[in-house]
């Protein structure tokens, strides 16, 4: 995650203060409308999705704190091994080579959305999504309720309180 993405990644290597209005998610990179038009035309990032920086600015961070590069090599994850279910760099294959099954990470993220462990966990989360609506409610009445009941057992106690503040005015008069 860039530390200002207020401030154009590029335009701050060359100390000029341009103000971002993008973000690419593959450079983990910020950029100002001059130099994502450069973005979108050089080979090396013309196939780099952009999104407005006030949507990636919107993301949570346990979105925006994945990491896209390699802790111990500084390199882009581009594989995926399985036994050990992480993701790893072309450098970190041979320390993977006894390993059974190292895929490209580009199929693992591209059955993503249609596995059904996906499908599964998003049933479940509109199901959560649903119990914590009907709570919402439940507790709504609840309060509702309350204060209804509230209302009412105060009306009966200052009533209460008026009869016996007259039956005790009566026997004053009485004595």
């Amino acid at each position: 995650m860039a530390t200002n993405t207020l401030v154009c990644s590029i335009c701050d290597l060359r100390h000029i203060t341009s103000s971002s209005k993008h973000w690419c998610p593959e450079c983990e990179e910020a950029l100002c409308s001059d130099c994502i038009e450069h973005h979108s035309l050089s080979r090396a990032t013309r196939s780099h999705k952009t999104i407005p920086i006030s949507q990636y600015q919107s993301l949570p961070t346990f979105v925006t704190d994945i990491q896209q590069f390699c802790i111990y090599h500084n390199e882009k994850y581009q594989q995926y091994c399985m036994k050990h279910e992480s993701p790893i760099c072309y450098k970190c294959i041979k320390e993977h080579g006894k390993c059974s099954e190292v895929i490209p990470l580009e199929d693992v993220i591209s059955e993503v959305k249609s596995s059904e462990l996906f499908r599964d966990l998003e049933q479940r989360l509109k199901d959560g999504l649903g119990n914590i609506k009907r709570i919402q409610k439940d507790r709504e009445d609840n309060f509702k309720t309350f204060q209804t009941q509230k209302k009412k057992i105060t009306n009966e106690i200052d009533y209460i309180r008026m009869q016996i503040i007259q039956y005790l005015d009566k026997l004053k008069k009485i004595s």
